[in-house]
């Protein structure tokens, strides 16, 4: 049995030794991922539902401890334990939370220390580009291939015919749907766009504000991927973007090629090798260093991104950390019959690969290592609040 098996069993037997009043670690976030942690056995059986409301959602209610960023309008707070966001931590929101809650900039051992950040790549996604556009003669178009200057017209409303893609096509404008929360999705879409056209795009995760000019009227704001997906589905002339779980991403009828190519499955994997996990001790304890930026690959699907786990190192309340330890198990765990590289790829998500996961587990499970889960010399009394 390995020794990070060992570890997570003994967590899981500390947490039935206690009474849980509520549910052991609470989070949420990405719409994207909402599919695969809705998904029984994904999260510990101690854990709260994982509540979906935006990767900006998330990552807000995790920062600064607002569970209402999850769950608005609740009259029931509890304390936010983890969040899933394919928007990274910005060098502003760590440098703000570090102000506020880690020493130097909290007094060492309050109540507003709650230790350092973590943060580590989940799974591979992809943005997938559903349209709803017809030929002049009134038949659905099933074969759109765009290349990275129709993209960059298409949703910059520098192109506003469809004809104006191909001759062929009718003359309907065109209506871009958007999220208009902080999403995920905007941000892995504008990251690429802006490799390819900065004139027109900023990177950012709320995507009026990453567009750079006002959008045409006509464009349709939504809040979720669902709401997405719906809006194209009932708007001729519509294209939008999403994640890829809700779609038939093998089906260039209901999403875009993109140069050529669909979005990635499970049949046509990329990987994280090309890219290395942090190797010396100081990036180690960056947790920019754990997220990983590819704009625009050099080869294979254009818009590819990743969905982060957040969370702290440290817990005041240790069936929270039973629950992690639990958690950080199911995904970077080596055997895929026990992980949960299967229920990713139900969700059209690829997993990291094995390099990564043990990074992952040597980091931040590893119980001799000074960044592991509520380590003696760090987490001493301190952590995100019970």
């Amino acid at each position: 049995m390995s020794r990070y098996l060992l570890i997570a069993l003994a967590g899981a037997l500390t947490g039935l030794c206690s009474a849980a009043a509520s549910a052991a670690l609470d989070g949420g976030g990405s719409y994207l991922m909402q599919g695969f942690y809705n998904t029984p056995g994904v999260l510990p059986p101690t854990a709260g539902a994982y509540r979906a409301a935006g990767s900006g959602a998330g990552k807000k209610a995790l920062l600064i401890n607002d569970s209402q960023a999850l769950t608005p309008g609740s009259s029931v707070p509890f304390s936010v334990d983890y969040a899933i966001s394919e928007s990274r931590l910005t060098v502003n929101e760590l440098a703000e939370y570090r102000s506020n809650h880690q020493v130097p900039g909290a007094v060492a051992g309050s109540a507003a220390d709650w230790g350092p950040l973590i943060q580590v790549p989940v799974a591979i996604t992809s943005v997938a580009i559903p349209y709803r556009v017809r030929l002049a003669s009134g038949q659905p178009v099933t074969d759109l291939d765009l290349n990275g200057g129709m993209l960059c017209g298409l949703f910059s409303g520098a192109i506003t015919t469809w004809d104006e893609i191909n001759p062929v096509y009718s003359r309907t404008p065109v209506k871009v749907i958007y999220r208009a929360d902080r999403a995920g999705t905007s941000e892995i879409l504008t990251r690429h766009l802006n490799s390819l056209c900065p004139q027109a795009f900023n990177i950012g995760n709320l995507f009026v504000s990453a567009h750079r000019g006002p959008l045409p009227g006509h464009w349709q704001a939504v809040s979720s991927d669902q709401a997405l997906l719906a809006g194209v589905a009932a708007n001729e002339g519509a294209i939008g973007y999403s994640g890829p779980a809700a779609l038939d991403i093998t089906s260039n009828a209901q999403v875009a090629r993109v140069n050529g190519l669909l979005p990635p499955t499970t049949s046509t994997p990329i990987s994280l090798t090309q890219i290395a996990p942090p190797a010396s001790a100081s990036d180690r304890t960056d947790p920019h260093k754990w997220a990983p930026d590819i704009a625009n690959p050099a080869y294979g699907y254009a818009m590819v991104g990743y969905s982060y786990l957040i969370f702290g190192q440290c817990y005041r309340d240790l069936r929270d950390v039973t629950a992690m330890r639990s958690l950080l198990m199911r995904h970077f765990g080596p055997n895929p019959q026990v992980n949960t590289d299967a229920q990713l790829n139900a969700q059209h998500l690829i997993p990291v690969d094995a390099l990564w996961k043990k990074a992952v587990r040597d980091n931040f499970l590893l119980t001799t290592n000074p960044l592991s889960l509520n380590y003696p010399s760090v987490c001493n009394g301190i952590g995100r609040p019970l």
